[in-house]
């Protein structure tokens, strides 16, 4: 959740994750992997689908959205889950973790594929806990078990170890049968709890010993893998987004990369990712294809011989050629389409329309038709950047950048070369077919709030603050120092203009 492209031992110098190291460095690293988008519920949505958020209905405005605490919409009861899909072969499914596609009944994991859930159903900053207690429209942060309430708030110094407590006791029940297990992390998003025994850890600060905790539960749960399915089970990892920088401090870092999430930028959504399948894939392979989150929904129906479902577009394309023969594979598509949000969705004043699709990539090539920054750009940090704007249409003129030669977005091609020509009508052409072929759909983000749909496990409570069954954990072990919070008033607005509440 949130962990930039260079939030590993790596490739940052004084971040702590020898288990994640050790499992880059034994499977294929992925350096060309592209989220679906720049921040959470749309880009959990395509991994789950295999299809782009806008088609799904999980794009928000036209800057994008996540679902709130009470949000009146989730993923629609029409998609299907690569989860939903492998029952059809009796596989064993369950989530652990982060959800964020809605904590209405109808919409949560196990209404969507999976056997089991246990987890925060939304971001951690989402409701009040010990560690994060000033949101006063907001119910205190649940814990589920399925689709019941067992802790509200949460004790979040516990959690991790209960993730792996329940990922660990799911493999071990299921060693014998076909499982699939979705982890999500609550880590690395803001703020960056940890037990006591990762309290101070690091010298990176509260960020690292996040980072570092979150390491320790992969090392659990990849530990626990019998060693006698280990060449039969496929493991991936990727982020959701890049790296949060209004956060500052208690934010990760996209490396190379220019700006982070809530931006098509590449830092925003260029992601650190490696798939890691013992005797099949040679350690220490890299692969330098172009390729996204939502591959992960085809290449698991083709690892398991399902038939893609051909009432509906997937965006998704099987891995597999690449993981067998990484050398030999061919690029498995054209373009990478990076949209910020829905069309049209709440468009700035001055505008009667707006676009959702603000970026495409076909090949080497790069197009941004509109730019934004985060809030912690500043004047000359880039050659394009303005930190007072907020949005720019360059529909007219797009930058265009030559991703192998610059990754990192700085020196746009000459509008008069011929090599911005060229590029420019691939890219339109590929485009305008693509957006030929987008359907409409209802945004379920743009649904709204309301408090009648908060998780409150007190019946009678008629306020979502006094849902409140476990009031001690109001008072747990907090690590401190904790970073300061940022106070810069326009980037609590353009937070807000997103996620629909104000985080400090």
């Amino acid at each position: 959740d949130d962990l930039g492209y260079s939030d590993n031992s790596l490739m940052h110098p004084t971040i702590e994750t020898p288990h994640l190291e050790s499992f880059f460095l034994d499977s294929m690293r992925f350096t060309q992997w592209y989220s679906a988008f720049h921040i959470c519920s749309p880009s959990r949505a395509a991994m789950l689908t295999g299809r782009l958020p806008i088609r799904v209905g999980i794009s928000g405005g036209y800057t994008g959205g996540v679902f709130s605490s009470t949000a009146a919409g989730g993923l629609p009861e029409n998609e299907i889950t690569w989860a939903a899909m492998l029952k059809k072969k009796s596989y064993k499914t369950a989530m652990v973790g982060k959800w964020h596609l809605g904590q209405r009944p109808q919409f949560l994991p196990t209404r969507h594929g999976f056997d089991s859930y246990f987890g925060i159903p939304y971001s951690v900053d989402m409701g009040n806990s010990a560690w994060h207690n000033t949101a006063s429209n907001q119910p205190p942060l649940p814990l589920l078990a399925n689709e019941t309430i067992i802790e509200q708030p949460v004790n979040l110094n516990t959690l991790s170890q209960r993730y792996a407590t329940a990922a660990q006791s799911f493999i071990s029940q299921n060693k014998q049968e076909s499982f699939a297990l979705y982890f999500a992390f609550s880590h690395v998003h803001v703020p960056n709890f940890v037990s006591s025994a990762f309290c101070n850890r690091t010298t990176r600060g509260r960020f690292g010993d996040a980072l570092l905790e979150l390491d320790w539960t992969l090392g659990q749960v990849l530990e626990s893998v019998p060693a006698s399915i280990r060449n039969n089970t496929i493991t991936f990892f990727t982020s959701d987004n890049g790296p949060w920088l209004i956060q500052q401090l208690s934010a990760g870092s996209a490396g190379n990369f220019f700006e982070g999430k809530t931006t098509t930028w590449e830092g925003g959504i260029r992601m650190p990712a490696a798939i890691h399948w013992p005797g099949t894939i040679q350690p220490g392979t890299i692969s330098r294809h172009i390729v996204a989150t939502y591959d992960v929904f085809a290449t698991i129906l083709a690892l398991t011989n399902i038939d893609l479902p051909t009432d509906r577009i997937i965006d998704g394309r099987d891995l597999t050629p690449i993981l067998r023969d990484p050398k030999n594979a061919h690029e498995i598509r054209d373009c990478i389409f990076i949209y910020k949000g829905t069309p049209n969705i709440n468009c700035p004043l001055s505008s009667s329309s707006c676009p959702g699709l603000w970026a495409v990539r076909c090949g080497k090539h790069k197009a941004h038709f509109a730019i934004s920054y985060s809030q912690q750009s500043c004047e000359g940090s880039h050659p394009i950047a303005n930190a007072s704007t907020t949005y720019q249409d360059l529909s007219d003129s797009p930058l265009i950048y030559d991703l192998d030669a610059d990754p990192s977005e700085k020196w746009p091609l000459n509008a008069n070369s011929d090599d911005y020509t060229q590029a420019l009508n691939t890219i339109l052409i590929a485009k305008a077919y693509h957006e030929a072929h987008v359907i409409p759909v209802v945004d379920q983000i743009s649904l709204g709030s309301n408090s009648t749909y908060a998780l409150c496990c007190d019946p009678y409570a008629t306020d979502v603050s006094n849902c409140t069954c476990n009031p001690e954990n109001f008072n747990v072990f907090v690590c401190s120092p904790v970073y300061p919070t940022p106070t810069v008033s326009l980037e609590a607005d353009a937070f807000e203009s997103i996620y629909g509440y104000r985080p400090w």
